[in-house]
């Protein structure tokens, strides 16, 4: 009995139905195109206002105008506008990506400082004025006595 065995077929790597390297995407792509929509205009349209309003900013258009606009009605030269200022925001994003933002980082904190520097301000000055007034109500009293020692010469 001799058994020949023949080599299974094997599938090309990029099959339509693969989720998985360049067939994927193409055929992501195509259904996209037959759609009208690019993957770009689909998160575009599901931005929120703000985000929208940042974008549109960025882009050089009024957000007034063009806010509640899918992202495919616009213009080439609109969408290009849009395209460079979502690179510039992503670029701007990647440059504080390791940075904390907390509110430290922006403002500096001031209630502590200035509150103790200015108690301590408020006690110098109310014991300067105290001593002030003593100093005051010493020479008044000096100045009295002066004038009593005087009246009872004369």
């Amino acid at each position: 009995m001799n058994t020949v065995i023949k080599p299974v077929r094997q599938l090309p790597q990029d099959a339509a139905n693969e989720h998985s390297g360049e067939a994927g995407l193409n055929a992501i792509a195509a259904m996209r195109q037959m759609l009208g929509k690019t993957s770009a205009a689909r998160k575009f349209d599901r931005l929120t206002q703000q985000q929208k309003a940042i974008l549109l900013t960025a882009a050089r258009l009024r957000p007034s105008l063009y806010i509640n606009k899918p992202l495919m009605t616009l213009t080439d030269d609109e969408r290009e506008a849009v395209r460079h200022a979502l690179i510039s925001l992503v670029d701007l994003g990647k440059a504080f990506s390791c940075v904390p933002l907390s509110r430290e980082q922006f403002i500096k904190p001031r209630a502590l400082a200035p509150v103790a520097q200015r108690n301590a301000e408020r006690t110098t000055k109310t014991a300067m004025n105290n001593e002030f007034d003593d100093i005051s109500r010493l020479a008044a009293e000096l100045a009295a006595d002066l004038k009593y020692e005087l009246n009872e010469q004369h």
